[in-house]
């Protein structure tokens, strides 16, 4: 980036409307600039400072567009190419030099200098957006919003500046205004997929689910296997108790993270409440050997399980001996949850398990009590 903008420059110059022949009066200027290209020593920025500033002194001089024009380029190199102001510019000189450059840009037949300007303007932009990045690495999001407002305001195709903005609003607490940048970030053809999932996250913390799930959909279609996107997606779909929506996503899901333990269950509870317990089972049992210390799939397993066994008319021994090893390993991981306990109270119950049946109770009575 910077060794394009410094041959920019020299580009500039030879194609500029006037020749160095005509404009022998600039010649230190360019003769600097060209070293400094070369040699890629702040120094010579200097210079060309110094002989601008030589040949612009009077009334008359100020109003030779072509002199301006140069001053601007060589004050725009300097606040792009001296970040750390080595040549000790004061510190207005970017404020002044862009004050000076919006004056230069409404004077007549500014128009037959379109390179210049261009390199003028994205050099400033440049500069503005350098120092918002300063801002966010200082925690201060305001004056960072601020700069690259400037920036957008010089430049308003900038790259990646509505995302800068967007991230300095969310940081600052300022979701609506986040949002609303978001919003346009969106409306490119294809954004980048962090910037999709940032958008949903803030949408959804603003309660606009609908607004999250499209800005989703877009991130889907552009992006189909993106695992991030995927889930954030089935997590709509999940808290919004649409299984029939959440099952078209399990196939992709389980097959771009097959040994996601959060994944599995997800497809489990799906099958569950859709009433399809052979797929339930299979993902409960996959997704408890993914982590064998979580109460939720060994519980839900062992519902599933005597949901199937009340339904038949013979119910066998060895089945509900299955169930409350399975109730009774999440009891383990949970021992405390009245609803569980009284799960295992109706096991116990049906089993005629007497004993296990009257240490519920008591558990249940010290729990109430």
């Amino acid at each position: 980036m910077v060794r394009k903008l410094l041959l920019s420059v020299l580009f500039l110059i030879g194609t500029s409307s006037f020749s160095f022949s005509q404009s022998e009066q600039l010649k230190d200027v360019f003769n600097n600039l060209a070293f400094y290209n070369q040699k890629h020593d702040l120094k010579f920025l200097g210079e060309a400072k110094k002989a601008i500033d030589k040949v612009i002194v009077t009334r008359s001089d100020s109003a030779n567009l072509y002199k301006s024009i140069y001053k601007a380029v060589v004050y725009a190199t300097i606040l792009y190419a001296d970040s750390a102001n080595t040549l000790r510019m004061p510190d207005n000189f970017l404020a002044t030099t862009n004050i000076y450059a919006d004056t230069l840009f409404t004077r007549k037949k500014v128009f037959t200098y379109s390179s210049e300007i261009t390199y003028i303007k994205r050099n400033l932009a440049n500069a503005y957006i350098r120092r918002g990045f300063t801002d966010l690495q200082r925690n201060n999001y305001q004056l960072a919003i601020t700069n690259f407002d400037k920036a957008k305001s010089i430049v308003p195709a900038a790259e990646n500046l509505s995302v800068y903005l967007a991230y300095a609003a969310n940081k600052m607490g300022e979701l609506n205004k986040s949002a609303a940048y978001y919003d346009h970030l969106l409306e490119n053809n294809k954004p980048g997929a962090e910037v999709i999932l940032t958008a949903q996250r803030i949408y959804k913390i603003l309660g606009d689910t609908t607004k999250a799930l499209i800005a989703i959909e877009k991130g889907r279609r552009a992006y189909p296997e993106n695992k991030k996107l995927l889930y954030e997606e089935a997590n709509i779909y999940n808290n919004k108790k649409d299984y029939t929506a959440l099952k078209k996503l399990l196939v992709t899901l389980v097959k771009v993270s097959p040994d996601d333990y959060d994944i599995n269950f997800l497809a489990a509870v799906c099958y569950d409440h859709l009433n399809q317990p052979d797929q339930a089972e299979v993902f409960y049992k996959k997704a408890i050997r993914l982590n064998q210390n979580s109460y939720d799939p060994i519980f839900n397993l062992g519902i599933l399980y005597m949901k199937k066994e009340l339904a038949k008319p013979n119910q066998s021994v060895e089945q509900y001996n299955l169930i409350r090893n399975l109730l009774e390993k999440a009891n383990e991981l949970n021992p405390n949850d009245p609803q569980f306990l009284q799960t295992l109270k109706l096991l116990y119950d049906k089993t005629g398990d007497t004993l296990q049946l009257n240490r519920i109770n008591t558990q249940l009575n010290q729990i109430i009590n």
